[in-house]
């Protein structure tokens, strides 16, 4: 059995030019985004990040992102290139009339809502080989998203009380 890894998934249109800290202090990172839409966008685009627990880049994370809606944590046992694969699948939704969108399903106030409506088709496909999304709830907790047995499962977070 892997190991536990967490990832990142940072907003850099919600951190504007904290962006570039973070990938300072972590340098394993990749923009969701490729091609035309990472060079026209990725000032405003998701990031995927490692996040390894204890990190410096945990702690800064944690000592900068109180309340910002920075971006959300993963919790899985894959690697980061199946991770990065797998979110890469739900950054464009296509309305009922067929424009294509994009979801910011990394913005810490739109995800609980798509997961607390999304059916178990779809919570199975979003969650694919992730076993936990943790946020900031709006009121500064931490709240983790689990599907299990065929049920989305909301708990308070005990993300940062751990230690390893």
């Amino acid at each position: 059995m892997s190991h536990i890894r967490h990832y990142i998934v940072l907003d850099a249109a919600k951190m504007q030019h904290e962006i570039e800290v973070a990938k300072r202090f972590n340098e394993r990172h990749l923009c969701l985004y490729k091609g035309e839409a990472e060079e026209k966008l990725h000032t405003v685009a998701p990031w995927l990040f490692t996040c390894p627990k204890p990190s410096i880049f945990l702690d800064w994370y944690l000592s900068r992102s109180g309340q910002q809606n920075w971006g959300i944590l993963i919790e899985c046992r894959q690697d980061f290139k199946t991770v990065y694969l797998h979110l890469k699948k739900f950054l464009m939704v296509k309305t009922e009339a067929g424009k294509q969108l994009y979801f910011r399903f990394y913005d810490p106030r739109v995800l609980p809502t798509f997961l607390e409506t999304s059916d178990e088709a779809q919570l199975k496909a979003f969650f694919g080989p992730v076993d936990k999304y943790i946020l900031e709830a709006q009121n500064g907790q931490m709240i983790e998203y689990q599907f299990s047995d065929n049920k989305l499962i909301k708990n308070k977070s005990e993300f940062f009380l751990q230690t390893s």
